[in-house]
């Protein structure tokens, strides 16, 4: 279970990670050729911030599949990272709402793909980060 469970968080990481810079975007200076108006100060750190969220993300995946975490931090290891799976997963819903922000306009990229996205992704990471720690628990 721990390895599907770190595959799932590699992928998750994976797409938390480039997202925002792909097809996540936020609104930006580069689309403003587009048609589209340019990024509010603010979205400018939301790319950034989910990057390295992501990234944590991954290599939590990355220790959970290849077993690495039970290794390096012992039987415990494995319930500390689904701890840090759910607050990462929180974290990742409170950029796009109250950390960062987004636009107030519906029609803009980052109020209507964006922050939906990020919020679903997150929600997911927290979900499975809760339901591994509950299952560790149950099984020691």
């Amino acid at each position: 279970m721990k390895k599907v469970i770190g595959i799932v968080e590699i992928i998750l990481g994976a797409i938390i990670a480039v997202g925002p810079y792909t097809f996540l975007h936020v609104c930006g200076a580069g689309m403003a050729m587009e048609g589209e108006m340019a990024m509010r100060p603010v979205c400018q750190g939301i790319p950034p911030i989910t990057l390295i969220l992501g990234a944590i993300i991954l290599i939590i995946g990355i220790s959970e599949a290849f077993g690495f975490t039970d290794k390096l931090l012992g039987s415990n290891g494995s319930k500390l990272f689904a701890g840090i799976d759910v607050v990462l997963g929180i974290v990742v819903i409170g950029v796009p709402t109250f950390i960062v922000g987004v636009c107030s306009s519906a029609h803009m990229h980052c109020h209507a793909v964006t922050r939906p996205a990020l919020i679903i992704l997150g929600a997911v990471v927290a979900i499975i980060g809760a339901v591994e720690f509950v299952f560790l628990r149950k099984s020691k």
